[in-house]
């Protein structure tokens, strides 16, 4: 496993973060297995997203068994209802990390509102005061709309989550580098997007015939390649190449299935197929905005 910084802080975390989300089907057996298995893999970091008493007691069981200075452990404070984060939120979080988990410090702290609300001035003050006292090191915003990028730029927060894949267009990228210039860490989610699963994924749009002929897209094809490279899977591939982005601090895959199977597809040493590399250069000649829309994340987890 590899390890890059995050952000300015001295931090460094592995390359592949783990995200634990809510899964009434695994025991907390499971989950104490899960993780043993991403740390023997070499991932110290974990994202808890969930609530269920099997999911806090088998991360309590496995967290405990190591030494705290080694792990990098956040939580996502998620809104719900379509309403903006309460400061009630922040203190159940904070009684769950502490007492469920025996987490007496957060790493981080990713705020995820899907509707975009902005950040309440009694929830920030909240949040402010524990970051006073030590409970919780940093902040993150996760999204991709413009109610998260103008927030990102507030100057509140050290790190943004934000999806980075094959189909991220000019948009995506922008903003990871405008994280970068403002020395935030970069989380990347949804490394493998709906538009690139299943037999034949997605394809690009067919050449307009108002595009000129010099267009060095015109006539490619799509994404056939992630199911017709030898020895890989579209999933290995995907992840693969979002890490091969030197600007994430980490890309996050999605731990919701029992552990006989590893979440994570590859090691993140292997080396990205010369197909998916190509596509990397493709932004660079986009005249427009992309029309894709990375989907639903994978039934691995959202976030991967």
């Amino acid at each position: 496993m590899r390890y890059r910084p995050f952000g300015a802080g001295g931090a460094a975390i592995s390359a592949i973060s783990l995200r634990l989300g809510d899964n009434p089907k695994l025991r907390a057996n499971d989950w104490r297995n899960l993780i043993f298995a991403a740390l023997e893999n070499g991932i110290n970091s974990f994202e808890v997203d969930g609530a269920v008493p099997a999911l806090l007691d088998g991360a309590a069981q496995a967290f405990a068994s190591v030494e705290r200075r080694l792990l990098f452990i956040g939580w996502r404070l998620r809104a719900t209802g379509g309403l903006p984060l309460t400061a009630q939120a922040v203190h159940d979080m904070i009684d769950l990390a502490q007492d469920r988990v025996g987490v007496e410090r957060l790493d981080i702290v990713t705020l995820d509102d899907p509707c975009g609300n902005i950040v309440p001035d009694e929830t920030h003050a909240v949040l402010t005061a524990l970051r006073g006292a030590r409970l919780i090191q940093r902040l993150a915003i996760s999204g991709g709309g413009p109610s998260q990028d103008a927030q990102a730029a507030s100057g509140a927060f050290e790190a943004i989550a934000t999806p980075f894949n094959l189909v991220s267009d000019w948009v995506d990228r922008n903003r990871v580098r405008t994280a970068m210039a403002r020395n935030m860490a970069v989380i990347g989610q949804d490394y493998w997007p709906e538009a690139l699963r299943g037999e034949r994924p997605a394809l690009l749009p067919k050449p307009s015939l108002w595009r000129r002929r010099t267009d060095p897209l015109a006539g490619l094809g799509g994404y056939d390649f992630l199911n017709a490279t030898p020895g890989w899977t579209a999933r290995e591939i995907c992840l693969s190449y979002a890490l091969t982005e030197p600007s994430l601090a980490t890309v996050q895959v999605s731990a919701s299935t029992p552990p006989r199977s590893k979440p994570w597809p590859r090691s993140p040493s292997a080396t990205c197929p010369p197909a998916a590399r190509r596509r990397s250069r493709w932004p660079v000649f986009r005249r427009r905005p992309s029309v894709r829309q990375s989907a639903a994340l994978d039934p691995g987890g959202r976030g991967a």
